[in-house]
Formats: structure tokens, C-alpha cells, sequence
């Protein structure tokens, strides 16, 4: 899984969902075989809340680079980040 997706601190849960994804893949597999469609579908559901999670997490990464980008615009631009911050809160 690409690391540049996620903050460092979301990388561990990435990882545990991609996890969970696969375990969740095997088990469907195995239910097909079987005949067990509806417990199937309770690991096609698992996997969708995964997948939720992992968009998530990215998409918490890329915040992060845009309000990094802003930041850098207001300084070049001879803003004080903290006069920005302090008006925000």
C-alpha cells in the first residue's frame, strides 16, 4: 500500500483496514463456495466500511497538504500564520 496516502499517524489503521479487506475477501470467497450468500454480504458490507475508512484517512492526508499550501501562500504573501490562527478560533 502506498505510504504517501496517509498522515505517518493514520498509516497503522490504514494498514489494519487494508487487513481487514483481504481477510474480509478470503471469507466471501469461502461463503461463495458454501453457499452462504448472506454471510457474504455481511463481509461485502465489512469491506465497504473499510474502504469508507481508508478514503477517510486519505482524504485526511490531503487536508493537511492544502492547509500546509495556504500556510505557505499567507507567508510568502507577509502574513503572520499566528494573526490568521488566532482569528480562526
Amino acid at each position: 500500500m502506498r505510504t504517501d496516502l496517509f498522515k505517518k499517524e493514520d498509516y497503522h489503521a490504514a494498514l489494519r483496514e487494508r487487513a481487514s479487506i483481504l481477510d474480509c475477501s478470503k471469507a466471501i470467497e469461502d461463503c461463495v463456495k458454501t453457499g452462504d450468500l448472506e454471510e457474504a454480504l455481511l463481509f461485502v458490507r465489512d469491506i465497504t466500511k473499510s474502504l469508507e475508512t481508508l478514503k477517510n484517512l486519505a482524504n485526511r492526508k490531503m487536508l493537511e497538504i492544502k492547509m500546509k499550501g495556504l500556510l505557505d501562500e499567507f507567508g510568502a504573501a507577509g502574513i503572520n500564520v499566528m494573526v490568521v490562527k488566532r482569528n480562526v478560533q
